[in-house]
């Protein structure tokens, strides 16, 4: 299996889009859960949650995005040679600190929660 690797992660969120961001993974789609029956254990659909995190660089020279302010925004993330993940209805759960990284660069991870997905 090949790498994929992420060429641009935008975030559209009234009309205004930002894109510094410097990385983005994909949280883990639950489809099932298992449950104890008895005598056995069986499993049970549960309701599909979607979300990413994303480390957002700090412009130097301009003010940051307000990512407290962000409800059903649209989050996409273009993969090289493949699909587009798009994920709408994205909410900001929160906000991490602020760390140094190896370009002088200070990141922040951004964690998102989203009520859809899609790929194009």
């Amino acid at each position: 299996m090949s790498d994929k690797y992420v060429s641009t992660v935008t975030l559209e969120i009234n009309g205004k889009k930002v894109a510094d961001f410097q990385s983005f993974t994909e949280k883990k789609i639950p489809l099932r859960k298992s449950v104890k029956l008895m005598g056995r254990t069986g499993t049970a659909k549960v309701t599909r949650e979607y979300g990413a995190l994303v480390d957002y660089v700090m412009p130097a020279g301009r003010p940051q995005f307000d990512f407290a302010s962000v409800e059903n925004g649209t989050l996409r993330a273009v993969y090289e040679d493949g699909p587009a993940v798009i994920l709408t209805g994205v909410s900001c759960l929160e906000i991490g600190e602020g760390k140094a990284s190896g370009d002088n660069e200070i990141v922040k991870t951004i964690d998102f929660m989203a009520t859809g997905r899609r790929e194009e």
